[in-house]
């Protein structure tokens, strides 16, 4: 493992640990989204589809990059015992094959909300939980230590840009609004500060109300539209 000039900036890790809050925030909604949608309700089930299909797409790249960046550079550091190597490959499996399911389960469920399709899509959803939250879990305790001395930030912010680019056009206002949320407190002003200057002012301005709007439309709460349409 090769030690980084103490000058050079450090890889931006904390920005993984809000996108996982991500994961496990919406995943964990979304087996209620689920569970709630009536029986032959195809408009909402339309809309919760969508969504899971976005949260798919991203997750499946977030994992797909750290295949091809990360583990390629930590398999040989002495500092990661092969068993935890082992457990996170199997992990990674695990949430491939629940995520393989649902992409499966998603177009018939979406085109006719039938509630045999409902409950097992729902109940998909439920078993990735703990899949999803062991393995974030280790990443954060393991893995994110480690990034530092074998990273650049330059090299990690790779990462990122290839998150960004993994979420849908239709969902970015969305995505935006729940990683202002997944911050929290305690990571608030890391997140704005991670934002381009016009955004961030914007955010700053309308970013609850940005939140309540996205998220109401997602519930069903609001008259129905894409859940990153505009904000009134």
């Amino acid at each position: 493992m090769s030690a980084r000039n103490g000058r050079e900036a450090l890889p931006d890790t904390g920005e993984m640990v809000v996108v996982h809050r991500l994961f496990t925030q919406e995943y964990r909604a979304s087996v209620g989204l689920v569970r709630g949608v009536a029986a032959g309700d195809t408009a909402r089930g339309a809309v919760v589809a969508d969504h899971l299909a976005a949260l798919g797409a991203m997750l499946t790249e977030h994992h797909l990059a750290e295949d091809e960046l990360v583990w390629p550079r930590l398999k040989d550091d002495p500092a990661i015992e092969p068993a935890l190597t082992a457990r996170m490959e199997e992990q990674h499996e695990r949430i491939a094959d629940v995520l393989g399911r649902v992409e499966q389960l998603l177009p018939a469920w979406r085109a006719g909300a039938d509630p045999a399709l409902r409950d097992a899509l729902a109940d998909a959803l439920d078993g990735l939980l703990p899949a999803l939250d062991a393995h974030l879990g280790d990443e954060e305790e393991h893995i994110l230590p480690l990034v530092p001395g074998c990273f650049t930030a330059e090299e990690w912010a790779v990462l990122s840009e290839r998150g960004r680019a993994a979420v849908p056009k239709t969902h970015r206002l969305y995505m935006l609004a729940a990683l202002g949320e997944a911050a929290g407190p305690d990571r608030h002003t890391e997140f704005l500060g991670r934002l381009p200057g016009p955004v961030r002012l914007l955010y700053r301005l309308v970013g609850p109300r940005l939140r309540r709007r996205t998220k109401s439309r997602l519930h069903g709460t609001r008259s129905a539209g894409p859940v990153g349409a505009p904000v009134a």
